[in-house]
């Protein structure tokens, strides 16, 4: 691994965030800014300039898919030792473990699975409990239990009914969880972090083992978690490097609190605070809408895009849902099969109800609508059906080897590997592979696993994607089509609260910046029978439907690049060329540059580097440095 090589494909902020001598560094990256590759590059430079042991770095995450990503960039880029990497549960449940293997104590069972308790304890159907149980989320990652509930509830607007009915719900979720001997996994950071707080031994040889902290998402963590932080840090020698963007916090009904990064400096004195303000993913029509949103709402909002130009959104109103409905179904289908086929449109809607209106409406036009279900043979669907029920690692593992002994080399070849439909034995093998990784893991961790890992690759390929909000962060598509952009949707009616309503705002936000080329928005002037109007976080923004002259913008595309065998020629090589670049640095080909950008450059044909930043906006190092390599690209 070599430092310099670690740098190259970096704009001059995101080096500046990787490279800086200081030890407590808060780096606040702005939506396609490059938070992932500034988290892994750092973590890479540090090993490889001597400055931090691989066996003493520590790697927090928000999901367990992030850990393994996290992983798998470092691998690529060329780190041979292993970090220590994972969600603050998974982290805190291996602390727990070694502690209580060590004092001779037994490992509770640990459950998530709140709803059943809950409802087992109070004798209540589970459908009937869903307003309790958010506002039981909602405290438990603040650490409020029944006894200090009472003293938040006004602020939360809480009728005293059902203030009443929260606390009882809150002790008899406790008592419920005492009498099956179990715990919750906000209870293994509560026991983790009392642990670290009261035995200063016990906190002093932790913190020898995890000497470089880095934490991502920090915009997505609870006061549970932020406690669990600071109870690793070493007072006076920190070294700590956390990422995120309170731009982006969205998961405030999951108790998420933003006031980490907003108010860095209070929290950590002497911080080198890093803004890394580009989006490299967006056109400028694209970001100054989604900084308008923020605007509105009166939030910080610092990002520019580096792309260029494109399309102003569009803004379109609909009679009803319906017509709305169909009315994006008739859009998409006019974007053509190409950008359908390889998954470069996106359609996300405040709530499922929403989705599940317009991916019906897709589906009458002929649209395909890639699956977000499990598609297994009837072995395969009773297979996964079984392992949901299982409450134990060692049922669910022994129940794994079961189905794999019985017939064993029917089935030969990659048992993960993207199939039209799977078996139960494909399934089997899966639910080892995901117990390897998370030796805690019951059939209910496991099946919501198998949802966002998609290890089958069902999520892969063609096919529009219609997705929540909430679902679409982290995502990116070249077209999206975001729908009811209207008052009860946007700001959702159930945000009664300031702080709720500029989630809210946030949440449009991310949704915006999804995508990379094209944005449309729309919005239903009567939805279920009731007037609406346009979402507040789009007034005074001069949002007009861009003109349609003459053919598509694919087919102009397309158009230009066969104008001339030079060009054809020079997009061929420069895809080749981008393609080994990402080898070498151990990234997707698209992180180097979107497929609109190489087209870009195979037309400009820069003649150096100064007018490849031109075109670019790399910075002049990158372009310095990948101007030779795509230069021959270009000439041969």
């Amino acid at each position: 691994m070599d430092s310099h090589d670690l740098l190259t494909d970096l704009d001059a902020d995101q080096r500046r965030a990787v490279t800086t001598d200081s030890r407590l560094v808060a780096v606040i990256a702005g939506a396609g800014s490059g938070k992932t590759r500034v988290l892994t590059r750092r973590i890479a430079y540090r090993i490889a300039t001597d400055t931090a042991d691989a066996r003493h770095t520590l790697a927090l995450t928000f999901t367990r898919e992030a850990a393994g990503e996290l992983r798998r960039r470092l691998r690529h880029i060329g780190l041979g030792e292993r970090i220590e990497a994972g969600t603050f549960h998974s982290v805190a449940l291996g602390l727990l473990r070694q502690r209580w293997a060590d004092q001779g104590r037994p490992m509770p069972t640990v459950v998530d699975d709140r709803p059943r308790l809950v409802s087992a304890a109070l004798k209540t159907p589970r459908e009937q409990l869903d307003d309790i149980l958010t506002e039981m989320s909602w405290a438990s990652a603040r650490g409020i239990t029944a006894d200090t509930y009472s003293s938040v509830a006004r602020s939360r607007r809480q009728p005293p009914s059902k203030a009443a009915r929260i606390i009882e719900a809150l002790a008899a979720y406790e008592r419920e969880k005492s009498s099956r001997g179990v715990v919750d996994l906000n209870d293994l950071l509560v026991r983790c972090a009392n642990d670290l707080e009261r035995d200063s031994s016990y906190a002093e040889a932790i913190r020898w083992r995890f000497r470089h902290i880095h934490v991502d998402e920090a915009q997505d963590l609870t006061p549970i978690q932020q406690r669990l932080l600071s109870a690793l840090r070493t007072p006076g020698t920190d070294d700590l490097f956390i990422v995120g963007d309170p731009a982006q916090s969205i998961y405030g009904f999951n108790g998420s609190d933003p006031k980490l990064l907003v108010q860095i400096d209070d929290r950590f004195p002497g911080v080198e605070v890093i803004r890394l303000p580009v989006n490299h993913r967006c056109t400028p029509q694209i970001v100054n809408a989604g900084v308008h949103v923020l605007s509105h709402a009166q939030l910080p909002a610092d990002l520019r895009s580096s792309q260029p130009n494109g399309p102003v959104p569009a803004l379109t109103a609909y009679a009803d849902e319906d017509e709305e409905a169909h009315g994006i179904a008739r859009s998409i289908a006019e974007a053509g099969q190409h950008a359908i086929r390889h998954g470069e449109i996106a359609v996300l809607a405040r709530t499922h109800q929403h989705c599940t209106r317009i991916e019906r409406a897709l589906s009458t036009v002929g649209v395909e609508v890639r699956s977000r279900g499990f598609r297994g043979d009837s072995s395969g669907r009773r297979a996964l059906d079984e392992a949901r029920r299982i409450s134990s690692p060692s049922a669910l593992r022994s129940w794994a080897h079961d189905i794999l002994d019985d017939d064993a080399g029917a089935l030969g070849g990659d048992e993960s590997k993207p199939t039209e439909t799977v078996s139960s034995r494909q399934v089997a093998a899966v639910a080892l592979e995901h117990l390897r990784d998370q030796p805690d893991g019951t059939g209910a961790t496991f099946a919501s696993w198998m949802t966002t890992a998609d290890p089958f690759g069902f999520q892969q390929g063609g096919g529009v994607e219609v997705l929540t909000f909430h679902a679409a962060k982290g995502r990116e598509w070249e077209r999206v089509w975001i729908a009811a952009a209207e008052t009860g949707s946007v700001p959702h009616r159930s945000a009664t609260t300031k702080e709720e309503t500029l989630e809210e705002a946030r949440l449009l936000y991310v949704a915006i910046t999804r995508a990379t080329s094209e944005c449309h928005l729309s919005w239903a002037e009567r939805r279920n029978g009731y007037r609406r109007s346009v979402t507040p976080f789009l007034a005074q923004l001069d949002l007009v439907e861009p003109a349609i002259t003459g053919p598509s913008a694919e087919l102009s595309d397309a158009m230009r690049i066969s104008a001339t065998s030079t060009s054809r020629d020079a997009l061929h090589r420069l895809a080749e060329w981008r393609k080994m670049t990402a080898v070498r640095s151990g990234i997707l080909p698209e992180e180097i540059c979107s497929d609109r950008m190489l087209r870009r450059i195979a037309e400009e044909q820069p003649g150096n580097a100064e007018r490849l930043n031109e075109i670019t906006g790399w910075g002049d190092l990158t372009c310095t440095t990948l101007f030779p390599s795509l230069q021959t690209a270009l000439v041969d």
